[in-house]
């Protein structure tokens, strides 16, 4: 997987960097070979034998991608329930940043576990959270050694959001329960204790479920087309209106290197006729205060960022007990 993900990215990177450039490079083949299938039916199209073998070639492609997301996504399962019982310091931070302001919260969330949900889960009620998951709607899937299971489904578009629910939570690529048949029809949230047993994992890799995981894990080449598609287009839909209605935003553990998600903040930044209060809380020096600022489409001719933006270097644990976090509230 390495070989063939090092020969699939541009120079200079390597599938060394992080999972998704070794995992996207099969994401970015399967797609190839799809466009090679469509060559092959312009050009050659009694050739059935061609057609066949490219077809087979990219399921290939595609099976070794889901093998890798189950064993990446298998392995942050793993760590996510390690993690719960350490778990205090992301309640009280959840609890500080809902009671500091009225209105509606949203949150976004880059990463694939439930960790964030769960906090969520206990420190509001039920009734005042809304995800990406559909309470009204149910479809049955397939899952571990094909047994049929009826699920959540996931809401399809902006009107599916209840709006007596004061915190809402997107995850902007997606999550360890959120799944997808092969042919996209189907849209579900999988239960979490379903998935803390591994056999749905192991599912994935003999192919005895009809879901996979439905996640971006792309290379950067390939990531703006795949957060254009449902439900990640949703999910961003959703925050960028988010965005726009709130007049404070907080940004916590982001490096500023995703290209869909910089483009969301700076054109809804650059679209503000007020500039919003913006904290970024980060451990250490990365990232600059010139790389939050170009993230936003913020220049050298527009002044001083210190007006709008604080960024608190020393990481989010106790960070609501921080000047920084009364600087941005108040």
């Amino acid at each position: 997987m390495k070989e063939i993900a090092e020969r699939a990215l541009p120079d200079g990177v390597t599938s060394a960097d992080d999972f998704e450039q070794l995992v996207g490079a099969f994401g970015s083949e399967s797609r190839t070979l799809s466009t090679l299938e469509t060559l092959a039916s312009l050009t050659t199209p009694k050739d059935k034998k061609l057609l066949k073998a490219i077809r087979k070639v990219a399921s290939f492609a595609e099976k070794v991608r889901d093998n890798g997301i189950s064993h990446v996504l298998e392995v942050i399962c793993e760590r996510s329930r390690a993690y719960v019982d350490d778990a205090a310091n992301l309640h009280d931070l959840v609890s500080a940043i809902a009671t500091s302001f009225n209105g509606k919260v949203v949150f976004g969330n880059l990463n694939y576990d439930t960790l964030l949900l769960a906090a969520m889960l206990h420190v509001f009620k039920s009734s005042e959270l809304a995800d990406l998951a559909d309470g009204r709607r149910t479809v049955r899937v397939t899952v571990n050694d094909w047994e049929p299971r009826d699920v959540q489904a996931l809401r399809r578009d902006a009107s599916d959001f209840p709006s007596s629910r004061r915190i809402r939570l997107l995850h902007l690529h997606g999550s360890l329960t959120y799944w997808v048949n092969r042919d996209h029809s189907i849209h579900a949230k999988l239960p979490k204790e379903l998935l803390d047993d591994r056999d749905q994992w192991e599912a994935v890799r003999k192919g005895t479920t009809d879901v996979r995981p439905a996640v971006v894990l792309a290379n950067p080449r390939d990531k703006a087309q795949h957060v254009g598609e449902y439900p990640f287009s949703l999910a961003y839909e959703m925050f960028s209106l988010g965005l726009e209605s709130a007049d404070h935003w907080l940004i916590i553990g982001y490096s500023f290197k995703d290209a869909p998600v910089n483009k969301m903040l700076s054109d809804v930044f650059l679209d503000c006729e007020e500039n919003p209060t913006v904290l970024v809380v980060t451990y250490g020096e990365s990232p600059t205060r010139l790389e939050v600022e170009r993230a936003f489409g913020w220049g050298a001719d527009d002044g001083d960022s210190k007006d709008w933006l604080t960024i608190n270097r020393r990481g989010a644990n106790g960070v609501q007990d921080t000047k920084h976090w009364q600087r941005f509230i108040s």
